[in-house]
């Protein structure tokens, strides 16, 4: 966790960077990471964990980031987690979307592998776009 608080402080201190406007994405392994950066760093305005494995729960209510939780409908193993993450946000009043692509396993993202879904894929990304859009630009 210290590389990655480490590397949200470089970012803020680029002039091109608005240092009140970092957000961070990350898939599977990534995607258990930028959970559990969301719970260690106040300042990630926005994050979006793809089918990535849950923080310690006990660690959530301390999330400011909003959070977009991506899944493929198939993935049993990490899909387990989503009640209890779903509530410990909602108890936390935690600003979150979490999004269950239907028919898509584990993975569905990565266009190199027979998991691939093209149209999860595709809309998954226009999610992201759209709620960094929304959490990052602002005025």
């Amino acid at each position: 966790m210290t590389t990655m608080n480490a590397a949200v402080r470089s970012l803020q201190g680029l002039p091109s960077v608005r240092r009140d406007r970092i957000g961070a994405m990350g898939f599977c392994f990534g995607g258990g990471m930028v959970w559990r950066l969301a719970t260690a760093n106040p300042d990630l305005r926005a994050a979006v964990p793809f089918y990535g494995a849950n923080p310690p729960i006990a660690d959530v209510a301390r999330i400011k980031a909003a959070v977009l939780a991506i899944y493929g409908e198939l993935d049993s193993r990490i899909n387990a987690g989503i009640p209890e993450v779903r509530e410990a946000m909602q108890n936390a009043r935690i600003v979150h979307e979490i999004v269950i692509f239907p028919g898509a396993q584990h993975a569905f993202f990565n266009d190199t592998w027979e998991r691939y879904n093209d149209a999860a894929a595709r809309a998954a990304w226009d999610r992201t776009l759209a709620w960094f859009d929304r959490y990052l630009k602002g005025v």
